[in-house]
């Protein structure tokens, strides 16, 4: 039996080629399985060209579907996760004919769900025999889509069981069913292979170092955010905000057993703990601690800001964490009680964030806007406590609504008492991708975007300062090349001072391919394509990874020397000095 654990190509083509023979900026690509709140984006890669540095989370609930699938049928098992993958179109279902796979599971959401039921009907066009099996939190609509579409089974929520009944003969709506935590702790590691496995990547928080291992060290969530997706879909049934939602946690054993093979097998040199909340309470965090004590490598981790002592943040830094990811939502108390019901009180979690950064780790906030019955101003206010935090990086995305989750519910019941403050009035901006609500909300006087950093965060002021100080102490011994005049560019400047008469007297030369042509301060910016006659060293300056992996490409495609190129992010400092 021939069964196929599928992540589907998902790209969105923003300007008319002809078929997918366009640029990267011509494209959208989007991330489905392994992501919350699946959504597009501007993309760097394009079909068939695969560039470093995206966001691209690890899919989580598929791969250890896929090897548990295995492990209990016997069953000729593939996980193809054609996002990371960046396939192209013609090549997956050029796979599919030639493979004609008997099973074929999808991960689905209500984001990416016009999408991918075209993916469906394509398929069954091609394999009229293949039985399709519907998975994630698109599920909780499970009898509508399979009455609609030539689905086989939906399972809902995670689905190591559910594949398992599939495949051994079970068809319909199969409801939730969940691994015991005996049965989690003794699951087989999720599936990994030689071609993705070193592709996974989420830049934040700052100080990751590639190649990145994202693993869970635990599963669910017990809070109850409105939008909030896996907590109530996968791991929970709790579409309205009034059930249980449960967390069970992997033994440190079996957490350090499968980091040791991964690690070893792949040479990891980060790692990043995707949970829905890592830090729900100490026991288990100092138990992971001292996992990845021994384990010995810089890692960082998904985390609240009040579900912990003070004292256990610096147990995970002394165990080699350098940074975390807190939720915040809104910086509006009210809408973060009435609308969110994420039960954060803002002062709290100022507070931790000051002793994380005291203790010398990075932290990245997310936030979203656009929240039911949230006004503009109470937006403004999420802003104002972004600027008062001292924060390394944030993101600032729209509020997508998926199906399963409370925010959805509001909008079959219109009200619901956990959540008295959510209202669809007629401000509110309907958009399940969050990505795309995100450039809606831009084009008016909101200004927001994702993955911005901070002017005042200590760790990227360091990063700034070794750009400019190796940049002066280049120029000193001839002309140097700065690749990139974007926001990292500018923070370098400014924190080193030195630079701006080295580039008014030519001895630092500035290339920007969107600027090319302008100046900046009577220094001419030029293309690119004059790189192959400099003979000096070629810095790059942005932060983002992507950018500068797509750099390298071009670098390679113009004749730049890859010895020329000099890349500081690469060797920026994981722990504060």
């Amino acid at each position: 039996m021939k069964v196929l654990f599928s992540n589907p190509p998902w790209w969105i083509k923003r300007f008319e080629f002809a078929g997918d023979d366009a640029p990267a900026s011509a494209w959208f690509s989007g991330v489905r399985a392994g992501s919350r709140w699946p959504h597009t984006n501007q993309a760097h890669s394009a079909p068939g060209n695969f560039v470093f540095g995206e966001y691209l989370p690890y899919p989580f609930f598929m791969g250890y579907a896929a090897t548990y699938a295995a492990k209990a049928t016997g069953a000729k098992v593939t996980f193809r996760d054609s996002i990371a993958l960046r396939e192209s179109y013609d090549s997956y279902f050029q796979h599919l004919r030639e493979e004609r796979y008997e099973y074929i599971f999808i991960e689905t959401a209500t984001p990416c769900w016009d999408h991918d039921q075209t993916i469906v009907r394509r398929v069954k066009e091609i394999l009229p025999d293949t039985k399709i099996v519907l998975t994630g939190a698109m599920s909780a609509k499970g009898e509508a889509v399979m009455e609609q579409f030539p689905i086989h089974a939906v399972i809902q929520g995670e689905y190591e069981k559910g594949s398992v009944r599939v495949l051994n003969g079970a068809s319909g709506v199969l409801p939730h069913e969940l691994l015991t935590v005996a049965e989690m702790n003794a699951a087989p590691y999720p599936y990994f292979d030689d071609v993705i496995a070193h592709r996974y990547w989420d830049v934040n928080p700052a100080g990751q170092k590639a190649p990145q291992l994202q693993v869970w060290a635990s599963r669910g969530c017990p809070y109850k955010c409105i939008f909030c997706v896996w907590p109530a879909t996968m791991t929970g049934n709790d579409p309205d905000g009034t059930g249980k939602r449960s967390v069970r946690f992997y033994e440190p054993d079996y957490v350090e057993g499968m980091l040791r093979e991964l690690v070893e097998r792949y040479g990891y040199r980060s790692i990043y703990f995707d949970d829905d909340t890592f830090n729900l309470g100490d026991r288990h965090v100092l138990g992971i601690c001292e996992v990845m004590t021994r384990i010995g490598l810089p890692w960082s981790a998904m985390c609240r800001a009040d579900t912990i002592k003070l004292e256990t943040w610096r147990a995970m830094r002394d165990s080699g964490c350098f940074g975390v990811k807190l939720g915040f939502e809104s910086g509006n108390q009210w809408v973060n009680d009435n609308i969110v019901n994420k039960r954060l009180n803002l002062e709290t979690a100022r507070t931790a964030v000051h002793e994380i950064k005291r203790l010398g780790m990075t932290v990245h906030g997310t936030f979203t806007y656009g929240l039911p019955g949230e006004t503009r101003e109470q937006m403004q206010d999420t802003k104002s406590y972004i600027a008062s935090l001292p924060l390394d990086t944030f993101q600032e995305t729209g509020c997508g609504e998926i199906e399963g989750t409370p925010m959805s519910t509001l909008r079959e019941k219109g009200h619901l008492d956990r959540y008295a403050g959510a209202a669809l009035d007629e401000q509110y901006l309907y958009v399940p991708d969050g990505g795309e609500k995100m450039r809606r909300l831009s084009e008016g006087d909101l200004a927001i975007g994702a993955d911005k950093a901070k002017s005042s965060s200590d760790y990227l002021i360091r990063q700034w300062r070794a750009l400019g100080a190796a940049v002066t102490g280049a120029a000193a011994d001839g002309p140097v090349a700065l690749w990139g005049v974007g926001t990292d560019f500018f923070e370098t400047l400014g924190q080193v001072p030195a630079l701006k008469p080295l580039i008014t007297e030519g001895r630092v030369r500035l290339f920007d391919g969107k600027l090319a042509g302008q100046s900046l301060d009577g220094a001419p910016v030029e293309a690119p394509a004059a790189l192959p006659g400099f003979a000096g060293p070629v810095f790059l300056t942005p932060r983002i990874v992507s950018s500068r992996t797509a750099m390298r490409q071009d670098a390679a495609r113009l004749g730049i020397p890859a010895a020329a190129l000099r890349d500081l992010y690469d060797d920026a400092p994981v722990l504060a000095e």
